[in-house]
Parts: structure tokens; C-alpha cells; sequence
């Protein structure tokens, strides 16, 4: 501060220096030289002037001087405080080390008066072994007083770490005094009464150190370092029970809060809730593993209370799943929410893995019950989206393109088992692209061993198009009790055609179910029983097919009867049900190719209606029946028009290529079981035989004239589309309009029965020779003993004539 005035002072000096002061002399002389008034004044003025000046400048001088003092103090003041800050926490750290002195102090003494202790009990043992001195010893150096002194010295110590919260310390303080109770105890025994006060005492102060840490851990807001810290203390204390309660407890607490807070938060959606849910439980139990392994080692006793409280919370998840998954469930997005619920929880489970929990075989047991009655009601609806699709089915073929429909894991046609086009009905291609859909959509579901539950799945709603197609098979005699929601495919090429789609369609069906479940070796056999039943569903259909199209060709009860005399008989021709049955089966050729129908699928389709039909015609008690009744009566119309039936089947078999080896062991079957007929009745076997050629050359004779009227036919149709077709020209060339409309041209089938009324077979008359003769000869069917009248005139078909 002197400096400072010092400094001051100069300045002050230094600026009160006027520049007049240097020129006294000169001033005074001219002051001399000044007598009048007006002088006198002129120095007054210049006086004032100057003094002016100097008080300005003597006060912008204080003024610089005020700052300087300001900056001066400022400075003095930032280095006392850090001074005093420094000393502050140097008095923070003597307090401390003052203490830890004191504790460190308590300590050896404590140590000391253990020490003292120790060498007085084993000095007075060797005294009392080598004298056995019946004197005691002084009361202020028994062993009485001085555990007494210890259990006071002790309680003061603990009671004094309590009231800091030290409990690491005083913990310690009694893992240390255990060790002495623990020496006393096996010194004295049984223990005095001041061990067990002593014991007392430290059994008082564990169970205060227990309350406090049990406070400490049951706080709501207490981290997770600070629990672990409380726990390991009650362990260190022999609370280890308590210490696994309070953690579990803990963990139970934190998922139920934050569970019950997701499930009210707005900001999840119903799809994300689950997912954070399943995610922040397996995080907490990952979290309480972590914690119990570090508190009681890895192979503790309390583990299967841990696993108890693991399976606990598990329960409690798998029941709030359940009733979430079913409460959300809608027909557009709940399948989908489902699985991905379970996909998420078992990939956040599997992460315990690591630490050897293994959860996921129970929660694919207890979720499946879950999973499967979602899957059951979409399955429902899905069945009722089949059953609108199908309701507007024509059942007319369309050729897709087999990648169009199917995504390219679900075939391959490289490996030809599937074609590049396919041929489906509109319902058809829809079913395929519906069940391609939920395969992809649940496909999770198969790697969580949730296979069996889609398989029996896909195969309801296969079973449910299947009923479908099956009704709308139905004869119109059954259309009463069809779904009236369904088409009937009322045509013969509408049935083929749907039969067609449906052998198609379980083609590509079994093709993506095996690629689907090609990993699943364990399911290969629930795979092979599932084909097996799509096959039986395609054979069904087709039978019920043959049976309707059998029922229409079969002629009635009464076109084996015999209504003439054995000598005559009129139009021995094939039955006209089996000519319209030829014409049938010309008519479904022309369909399939003009549909684009695989000719080797038709063709087994006509074998196996060719070999239902010959088991229904060769019935074995039928043919009994008809041989039999009325085989005694020699020429039996009936008889005869059996075998020509059977022999015209026959040949409508070869010329289409249906003859199989099942037909032929029938034919030959039947042969066999006539001929034993005619040996019951005493005849020869070669009149038999002229039955057969006959019946076969009939036959032939009578599909040859259906051939041609089927050219006939042809020509006919032809002539009419091009008549129309110049009369058509001819009206758009004149610009004349008709607008009458045009008549329908006949169906093949039909025109074909209208040729063949215009052709009568001559009545042929058999007439047996008089005399000795051979058996063809008694049989009248040998070729020069048959006067055979054949008369075939054209007869017109004229307005309501009758039919010859």
C-alpha cells in the first residue's frame, strides 16, 4: 500500500507541473512592466484560466487513479479467494484424516487389547496347568472384565459407524469380531454369560446393519449398483435369504412398472407393444441373473429359487400374451401381429441362452394354445374369402404363367415337376395365391416347431375348395341341396374342366407344401399322409364324375328286356346311351383341345370311366341274372343286346385308347363267367363264340356308320358357318341390318341323333334249317343259313312326324 501512495504521489506531483512554470523570469519582468488597469484585469482572467485547467486535470487523474485502485482490489481479491479455497479443502481433508486417525486409532487399540487378551489367557492357561493356583486373579485383569470392557468398546464403535452410515465399515468391524466370538467359543465351553452378552450385543448390531441395508434396498429409487452394494453387505452378514428376496423382488417391481406403463403408453402401437414388452423382461431377467451370480457365485443353493422366479415371470408373460394376442385379433393384420409377436419373444429369449436359461420349449408349449386358435379363426375367415371367390366361378380354364402366381421359392421348373403355364379356373388360381400368402405369412411359426398346426391348416381350407368343387359336381337331381352361393358345372366340358383345375391346382398345392416343409425331416411323414389325402380328394372327384356321366349312359332297366318273340328281332344295334356316350367322349377331345387340356390327363380320365363303366355293366350278379332268367328261352333279345353293348364299349375303347389291362381281365372275367352259363344249360361253347363274332362285327359296323355321320356332322357345320358367314358379307355390303336372331347350330351330339333317325336297320330274321346241321347252323348265325332283309331308306324329318 505504501507503494502505492508512493506512486500516487509522484503522479500527482508530476501533473500539477504547468509548461508557464519554466518561464518565471520572463513573467515577472513582464508583470513589472504592467501599470494600468486593463492589464491587471487581462492577468486576473488568464489566472482563472489556468487554475480551470488544473482542476480538470486533477480530476480525470483521480479518476484513472479510482480505476487502477478497482483492478488492484479485484486482483487481491480472485488470490485470497483460491488461497482461501484451497485451505478449505485442506481443512475438509485434515477432517477426514482426522477420522480415519481416529478410527485407525480405535483400531489398535482394539488390536492391542486383543493382543493383551491373547497373552493373558494363554499365560494364565500355563498358569493354571503348571500351578493350579486356586487364587484369582485381580477383577481389573480378569477375563470377566476385560470381555465386558471389549462388548462396551465394541458397541460404542458399531453404534458410532451406524450413526455415519458406514456400514462397509461396520460390516467388516463384525466379520472381524466373529472371528473372536468364534475363538472364545471354543475356548470356553459351555460359553460364560459375558460371551453371551457379548454375543448378544453383536447379534443386536448385526440386525440394525440389516434393517438399515433392507431400508436402503426396498427404496423405489435405488440404481442397480447401489442394491448389488446393499445385497452383498446383508450376505457378508449371513442374510443371504433376505439379500435374494429383496433382488428378486426388485426385478419383479421394475417389470411390472414398466409393463403396466408401456401398456397405457400412447406411443406404442398394439404391434410394437409386445415386442417391448417381451423385450424389457428378458432384459430384466438377463439383468437379475447378472446380479445373483455376482452375489452368491456360480453354483449357489439358492439357483432353483432364482429358476422359480424365472418360470414365475415367464407364466405371468405367457398369460398377458395370450390375452392380448386373442383380444386384437382382426381378419387384416392379427395373424400377422401374432406371429411376429412370437417371433420377437423368442428371439429375445434364446439370448438367455448364454447364460444357461433355456425358454424357449416352454414358451412354444404354453403360446402355441395362443397361436393356434388365431390361426383357427383366420382359417375360418379364410374359408368364408374361398367360399366369395368361388361363388362367381364360370369353371372355364384361363393359361397363367406359373412365376405369375407362385414366388420362386414355392416351385421350380427346372426340376419338372412343374411346367412354366399352368391351366386353372379363376377360383383355382386364386385358392394357389390365397395359400401361398399364409404360407409366407406364418411361415416363422415352422422354425418354432409350430409345423403340424399350418399342415393341418392349409389342409381345412384345401378339404373346404375341395367341397366346393365336389357340389357343384352335383347331378341336377342333388341341386336342391347345393349351396345356392355355388355354380354348378351343369355341361360335361364344365366338369371336365373343373376337374382339370383341381388336378392342376393339388399338383402345384403338394409341389409348394413339400418345398415349404423340405427341412422338416421329422414332419416327412405327416407331408407324405398330407399328399396322400390331397390324391384321395382329386380321386373322390373324379369318381363322382364317372358315376354321373355312367348314370346318363347306362340304358334304363328295361333295354335288356326282352319284348319280342325269339324269332324276331328288330334293331340290334348298341344301346343308344353308349352311342351318346362316343359322342360325349368326342365332344370332351374337341374341349380339351380347344382348352388346352394335357391330353395324357384326359386320357386316364377316360380310362378310369371306361373301367367303372365295364364295372358296372360286367356286374357278376347282373349278368347271372340276365343269363339265367332268360337265357332258356335260346335267343334271348336280352342276352344278345348285354353282349353287343359289351362288345360296342369295347371298341369305343380301343378306337380312343382306353383299353387297359384292368378292362380286359373284366371282359375276360365276364366271358368266363357266360360260358360257365352255357355249359349249366347243356349247350356248346361255339354257339357262344358265334354270339361274340357277331356281336363284334355289329359293333364295328355300328361305330364305322357313327364316324361318318360324325364327318356328316362336321361338313354340315361347316357349311352352315360359311353360309353365314357370306350372308353375313353380303347384308354388311347392302348396309342392311337383321336384327332377328339367329338360331343356335345343334350340338354335335344332338345333330348326330338327328342323322341317325334317318337311317332304318332292316329287320333281321333268323331262320334255322330243317335236317342235321352243326351248332352254328342250330344257332342260325352262320353267314349262309341268316336270310338277312336289310332295307335302309332316308327318311326326311318333317314337322311332328313320328320316329320310324
Amino acid at each position: 500500500m505504501d507503494a502505492v501512495v508512493t506512486a500516487v504521489a509522484a503522479s500527482s506531483t508530476s501533473r500539477f507541473r504547468f509548461p508557464a512554470d519554466d518561464d518565471d523570469s520572463t513573467n515577472d519582468h513582464s508583470a513589472v512592466d504592467f501599470s494600468s488597469v486593463s492589464s491587471e484585469f487581462d492577468a486576473d482572467t488568464q489566472l482563472h484560466s489556468m487554475t480551470a485547467k488544473g482542476i480538470t486535470h486533477l480530476c480525470s487523474e483521480l479518476l484513472e487513479l479510482k480505476r487502477e485502485s478497482e483492478e488492484d482490489f479485484q486482483k487481491i481479491i480472485v488470490t485470497s479467494y483460491s488461497a482461501f479455497i484451497g485451505i478449505f479443502e485442506g481443512t475438509k481433508n485434515l477432517e477426514s484424516d482426522l477420522l480415519q486417525l481416529k478410527y485407525q486409532v480405535a483400531k489398535q487399540r482394539g488390536l492391542i487389547k486383543d493382543l493383551t487378551n491373547g497373552v493373558f489367557l494363554k499365560f494364565l492357561a500355563e498358569e493354571r496347568i503348571e500351578s493350579n493356583l486356586e487364587d484369582s486373579l485381580p477383577d481389573y485383569i480378569s477375563l470377566c472384565s476385560i470381555i465386558d470392557a471389549h462388548t462396551t468398546e465394541i458397541s460404542e464403535i458399531l453404534d458410532d459407524l451406524l450413526s455415519e452410515h458406514k456400514l462397509d465399515e461396520a460390516i467388516s468391524f463384525l466379520e472381524k469380531e466373529a472371528e473372536f466370538f468364534k475363538d472364545r467359543q471354543m475356548m470356553e465351553n459351555p460359553l460364560t454369560d459375558e460371551l453371551m452378552c457379548y454375543n448378544s450385543k453383536i447379534s443386536e448390531k448385526t440386525s440394525m446393519i440389516a434393517d438399515q441395508l433392507t431400508l436402503v434396498a426396498k427404496n423405489p429409487r435405488i440404481s442397480a449398483p447401489e442394491l448389488q452394494k446393499a445385497l452383498v453387505g446383508l450376505r457378508r452378514i449371513g442374510e443371504s435369504d433376505l439379500a435374494t428376496q429383496l433382488l428378486l423382488k426388485y426385478y419383479h417391481s421394475r417389470i411390472a412398472a414398466v409393463t403396466h406403463g408401456l401398456f397405457f403408453s400412447k406411443s406404442y402401437t398394439r404391434e410394437v407393444y409386445l415386442r417391448e414388452v417381451s423385450k424389457f423382461l428378458f432384459s430384466m431377467i438377463s439383468q437379475a441373473v447378472k446380479s445373483f451370480t455376482l452375489l452368491h457365485g456360480e453354483n449357489s443353493p439358492y439357483e432353483s429359487e432364482l429358476h422359480r422366479w424365472v418360470m414365475e415371470q415367464s407364466a405371468i408373460f405367457s398369460v398377458c400374451f395370450n390375452n392380448y394376442v386373442i383380444s386384437m385379433v382382426e381378419p387384416s393384420t392379427g395373424l400377422s401381429t401374432a406371429v411376429e409377436a412370437v417371433q420377437s419373444t423368442m428371439a429375445y429369449c434364446s439370448l438367455l441362452e448364454a447364460q444357461g436359461i433355456e425358454l424357449q420349449s416352454y414358451f412354444i408349449e404354453n403360446l402355441r394354445p395362443c397361436i393356434k386358435e388365431v390361426f383357427q379363426i383366420h382359417i375360418q375367415h379364410f374359408k368364408k374369402v374361398i367360399g366369395i371367390f368361388a361363388s362367381s366361378e364360370t369353371w372355364v380354364l384361363g393359361k397363367y404363367l406359373v412365376s405369375g402366381i407362385l414366388s420362386p421359392d414355392s416351385f421350380s421348373t427346372s426340376s419338372g415337376q412343374l411346367s412354366e403355364y399352368c391351366l386353372l379356373a379363376n377360383s383355382g388360381r386364386k385358392f394357389i395365391t390365397l395359400n401361398q400368402a399364409i404360407l409366407e405369412e406364418v411361415f416363422p411359426l415352422i422354425q418354432l416347431h409350430m409345423e403340424g398346426l399350418i399342415l393341418r391348416g392349409l389342409l381345412d381350407l384345401f378339404a373346404e375348395y375341395t367341397g366346393i368343387l365336389e357340389s357343384a359336381l352335383m347331378s341336377q337331381s342333388e341341386i336342391e341341396e347345393v349351396d345356392s352361393r355355388i355354380n354348378i358345372a351343369e355341361s360335361v366340358e364344365q366338369q371336365v374342366s373343373l376337374l382339370s383345375n383341381l388336378s392342376k391346382l393339388a399338383q402345384i398345392f403338394s409341389n409348394m407344401i413339400r418345398r415349404a416343409f423340405s427341412d422338416t425331416h421329422h414332419l416327412q411323414f405327416e407331408v407324405d399322409n398330407y399328399e396322400l389325402f390331397v390324391n384321395e380328394n382329386c380321386g373322390r372327384l373324379r369318381s363322382q364324375f364317372c358315376k354321373q356321366l355312367i348314370l346318363k349312359s347306362c340304358p334304363l332297366e328295361s333295354g335288356h328286356r326282352c319284348s319280342l318273340p325269339p324269332e324276331c328281332y328288330t334293331d340290334l344295334e348298341p344301346s343308344a346311351s353308349y352311342k351318346e356316350l362316343y359322342f360325349a367322349l368326342r365332344n370332351l377331345k374337341d374341349h380339351a383341345d380347344g382348352a388346352l387340356i394335357e391330353m395324357n390327363w384326359l386320357k386316364d380320365l377316360f380310362i378310369e370311366l371306361m373301367e367303372m363303366m365295364f364295372d358296372t355293366i360286367l356286374d357278376k350278379e347282373e349278368i347271372l341274372k340276365i343269363t339265367e332268367e332268360h337265357f332258356p328261352n335260346e335267343c334271348c333279345g336280352k342276352f344278345i343286346q348285354l353282349t353287343l353293348d359289351i362288345h360296342f364299349l369295347l371298341e369305343i375303347a380301343k378306337w380312343g385308347g382306353y383299353l387297359s389291362d384292368t378292362i380286359m381281365n373284366a371282359y375276360l372275367d365276364s366271358e368266363s363267367r357266360m360260358k360257365s352259363v352255357f355249359l349249366s344249360a347243356g349247350m356248346d361253347l361255339e354257339r357262344h363264340m358265334i354270339y361274340v363274332g357277331w356281336a363284334t362285327k355289329n359293333a364295328i359296323e355300328t361305330l364305322q356308320r357313327l364316324h361318318e355321320l360324325d364327318k356328316t356332322e362336321m361338313l354340315s357345320s361347316e357349311l352352315i358357318d360359311n353360309t353365314e358367314e357370306e350372308t353375313s358379307t353380303s347384308a354388311e355390303s347392302w348396309g342392311s341390318i337383321d336384327s332377328t336372331k339367329s338360331e343356335e347350330v345343334p350340338r354335335p351330339l344332338a345333330h348326330a341323333l338327328e342323322v341317325a333317325g334317318c337311317i332304318k336297320t332292316g329287320d333281321i330274321v333268323i331262320v334255322p334249317l330243317e335236317g342235321d346241321a352243326s351248332v352254328e347252323e342250330q344257332n342260325g348265325f352262320h353267314d349262309s343259313n341268316i336270310v338277312v332283309q336289310a332295307k335302309r331308306t332316308c327318311v326326311e324329318v318333317e314337322g311332328n312326324q313320328s320316329d320310324p
